[in-house]
C-alpha cells in the first residue's frame, strides 16, 4: 500500500490505526488529572473523565464502551454477586437478598449515589467498625443492624488517580454524609472496581462471614480467564504457540476400606498428573506416589499445589524454546496455585477450560493404570499419546485421540471391545493404540461415536437424530448442552425478552441534584432494570434436617485427623421444644414428660 499513490484522505486514514493503537495503550499515562489541571469532561454514557482535548483517544473509548456497556457491566456484576449471596443464605443469617431498583444512569452518576442490593438478616448482625475487605482484624463494637447493603462504583482510573483504596474511602464517606445520596442503613459495603487497572477493593462496616465471602466472589468475577470455548477457540490450540494441557483431576486417589469397627475410612492410592501437548501428541505423565501424602493434612487443598509445583518444575527444566506460550486448566481450582507458582514467566497465559477433555480415562488402560499403582516412588515419563495416530494430521489425530478417551470414559469394556475386536488386533510394545489402518479406523471412530451419542442420549432423554452436527461435535469434546426441546424453550423465551425489551417502558423515579432538591425524573431507558428477589424458606431446612439421620449412616472419618489427646469442647445453645406429658388420675399436679420433639431451627 505505501508504494501505490494514495490521496491525502487514504493515507491519513492509514496513519489512524497505529495512532489509535499507541493512544489506548498508553492512556493512562496521557489522559493524566495532573498534568491537564482544571479540565474534565465526563464521556456520555460512561464514568471516564477525559482530562485533555485528545480526540483519538476520545473515539477509542466511546467505541469501546458503545452500546451501554458500562450500565450493562454494572448490571452484569451485581446480578453475580446477587447469585452469589443467594447461595450463602444459611451461612450468612440472611432472610432475604433483593437487587435495588436504582435509576438507568446511576453507574455513571458521580455526584450521588444509593444501594444496589439489599439484605434483611435473619437475626441481627453484629457490626464491625470501618475497614477495608483485606484487613484481618474486625473490631466489633456494639452496634447492630437487620438490614445490609451493597453498592458497587465502577471507575475509570489513570497514573495519578489509580489508588483504588484512597478512591473507595473518600466516595464511601462522600455519600454516607451527603443529603443526596440514599441508602436504607448505616450499615454497608461499597466496592469500587477500576476498568482500566483491573483492580477493586472493598470499604465497609463488616458483618461476620461477609468479608472472606466477598473476596471469594469478586476474585471470581473480576478474573479474565476466559473460557476455552469449542466453536471459537478449538482452531487455537493448534497454532504455532506451543500449548499444554493439565489435568490433576487423579493427583489425589483415594480407596475407601472397612475397619474392624464398622467405620470406613481412606487410604491415598498412587496418581498422575497429565501435561498434554495437542501439537505433537506428547504426554508428560508425572506419577505421585502415596509418600508424597504421609503425614500431611488438607490433602484435597495440597493435591492442587502440588499439581501446580510439578507445572511449574518441568517448565522450569525445559530450554526456552520448548516451554509452553499458553497452559490450559482442566479444573478451575488449579488456576490460583499455578498462577502464583508461574509468576516468573510472565509470558505463559493461564486459562481454563470449559471442555471436559477425558484425559483421565487412560487410568483405565492398563499400561498406565500399572505404571502409577506400581511406581515405588515419583517419576516422570514420557509418552506419545499419537503413537500409530501420526501418520495423519495433527488435527485429525487429536480429534480421534479425544473421541477414543471419551469412548473410554463413558463405557470401559466397550470401548476396548471396538478397539481390538479380536486377537489378530495388535498394540506394539511401545505404542498406546491398536495398529489400524485408515479404513479400520473409520468404522472404529463410527462405532465409537455411536457408542458416546447413545449414552448422552439415555442419559439425557434425547433424540439422537435430533442432534446437529456442532451439538455432536460439543458433546463428544465434552461440552455440556442442554437438550433440543430446552434449547427451543431459551429461544423462545429469549425471543420475548428481545421483544419486551424493543417496548420503551417510562419509569418513574425519585433524584436529587448538586443543589439538595427532590426531582421526579421520567427515564424510558432498558438498561438496569432487571429483577432478583430471594428469601430463605424454612422449608428447605425442614426437608435436610429430616435427611440427617440417613446422612450419618456412614461417617468417614481419615485416620490423621483423629488424635486421642486432642481437646473436646461443648457448645450450649439455646433451642425450642414441645414437651408431651400425662398427669396420673388422683393428681392432676404432677406431669411425666413422655415426648420431647425439636422442631426444625
Amino acid at each position: 500500500m505505501r508504494y501505490k499513490k494514495l490521496t491525502n484522505a487514504q493515507r491519513s486514514g492509514l496513519n489512524q490505526i497505529p495512532n489509535r493503537r499507541f493512544t489506548i495503550w498508553w492512556s493512562p499515562t496521557i489522559n493524566r488529572a495532573n498534568v491537564y489541571v482544571g479540565f474534565q469532561v465526563q464521556l456520555d454514557l460512561t464514568g471516564i473523565f477525559m482530562h485533555g482535548k485528545i480526540p483519538t483517544l476520545k473515539i477509542s473509548l466511546i467505541q469501546i464502551f458503545h452500546a451501554h456497556l458500562w450500565q450493562k457491566i454494572h448490571e452484569s456484576v451485581i446480578m453475580d454477586l446477587c447469585q452469589v449471596f443467594d447461595q450463602e443464605l444459611e451461612a450468612l443469617q440472611i432472610e432475604t437478598v433483593q437487587k435495588e431498583r436504582i435509576h438507568p444512569r446511576k453507574s455513571y452518576k458521580m455526584n450521588s449515589s444509593c444501594a444496589d442490593i439489599l439484605f434483611f438478616s435473619a437475626y441481627k448482625w453484629n457490626i464491625s467498625r470501618l475497614s477495608i475487605v483485606t484487613d484481618s482484624k474486625d473490631v466489633l463494637d456494639d452496634s447492630t443492624s437487620n438490614k445490609y447493603w451493597v453498592d458497587v462504583q465502577l471507575r475509570w482510573g489513570d497514573f495519578d488517580t489509580h489508588d483504588i483504596e484512597r478512591y473507595v474511602r473518600s466516595k464511601f464517606l462522600d455519600y454516607i454524609l451527603d443529603s443526596m445520596s440514599i441508602y436504607p442503613s448505616p450499615a454497608g459495603a461499597m466496592i469500587g472496581m477500576d476498568l482500566a487497572y483491573d483492580l477493586w477493593l472493598a470499604y465497609s462496616k463488616w458483618f461476620p462471614g461477609m468479608k472472606p465471602l466477598l473476596q471469594q466472589a469478586m476474585s471470581k468475577i473480576v478474573k479474565a480467564n476466559p473460557a476455552l470455548h469449542v466453536p471459537s477457540n478449538y482452531s487455537e490450540l493448534f497454532s504455532n504457540q506451543i500449548i499444554w494441557f493439565v489435568d490433576d483431576t487423579n493427583v489425589y486417589r483415594i480407596t475407601i476400606q472397612k475397619t474392624f469397627e464398622g467405620n470406613l475410612t481412606t487410604k491415598p492410592i498412587g496418581g498422575a498428573i497429565f501435561i498434554f501437548n495437542p501439537r505433537s501428541g506428547q504426554l508428560f505423565l508425572k506419577v505421585i506416589h502415596t509418600s508424597v501424602w504421609a503425614g500431611q493434612k488438607r490433602l484435597g487443598q495440597l493435591a492442587k499445589w502440588k499439581a501446580a509445583e510439578e507445572v511449574a518444575a518441568l517448565v522450569r527444566s525445559l530450554p526456552v524454546e520448548e516451554q509452553p506460550k499458553q497452559v490450559i486448566v482442566t479444573r478451575k481450582g488449579t488456576l490460583d496455585p499455578l498462577e502464583v507458582l508461574l509468576l516468573d514467566f510472565p509470558n505463559i497465559v493461564i486459562k481454563g477450560s470449559e471442555l471436559q477433555l477425558s484425559f483421565q480415562a487412560c487410568m483405565k488402560m492398563e499400561r498406565f493404570g500399572d505404571l502409577i499403582l506400581r511406581a515405588i516412588q515419583p517419576q516422570m515419563v514420557l509418552f506419545s499419546l499419537y503413537g500409530k495416530l501420526h501418520g495423519c494430521r495433527f488435527f485429525t489425530a487429536f480429534s480421534r485421540l479425544i473421541l477414543l478417551l471419551r469412548g473410554l470414559r463413558v463405557n470401559n469394556e466397550k470401548a476396548k471391545v471396538i478397539l481390538r475386536p479380536n486377537k489378530s488386533t495388535i498394540i506394539e510394545p511401545h505404542f498406546v493404540w491398536p495398529t489400524l489402518t485408515d479404513d479400520e479406523w473409520i468404522k472404529v471412530e463410527v462405532a465409537l461415536r455411536d457408542l458416546i451419542l447413545a449414552d448422552f442420549g439415555k442419559r439425557d432423554s434425547v433424540n439422537i437424530a435430533s442432534l446437529t452436527s456442532s451439538e455432536i461435535r460439543d458433546i463428544i469434546l465434552g461440552q455440556e448442552i442442554a437438550a433440543p426441546s430446552i434449547q427451543r424453550q431459551q429461544m423462545v423465551e429469549l425471543e420475548k425478552l428481545t421483544e419486551a425489551q424493543s417496548q420503551v417502558t417510562a419509569i418513574q423515579m425519585q433524584t436529587t441534584n448538586v443543589h439538595g432538591d427532590t426531582l421526579q425524573v421520567v427515564t424510558t431507558t432498558n438498561y438496569e432494570q432487571q429483577v432478583f428477589s430471594s428469601k430463605s424458606d424454612w422449608h428447605v431446612r425442614a426437608i435436610s434436617a429430616t435427611h440427617l439421620p440417613l446422612r450419618l449412616q456412614h461417617v468417614y472419618v481419615s485416620n490423621d485427623d483423629v488424635k486421642d489427646d486432642s481437646g473436646s469442647y461443648t457448645s450450649p445453645t439455646q433451642v425450642a421444644a414441645f414437651l408431651y406429658d400425662a398427669s396420673p388420675p388422683d393428681n392432676k399436679q404432677v406431669k411425666e414428660i413422655k415426648a420431647v420433639v425439636w422442631v426444625p431451627q
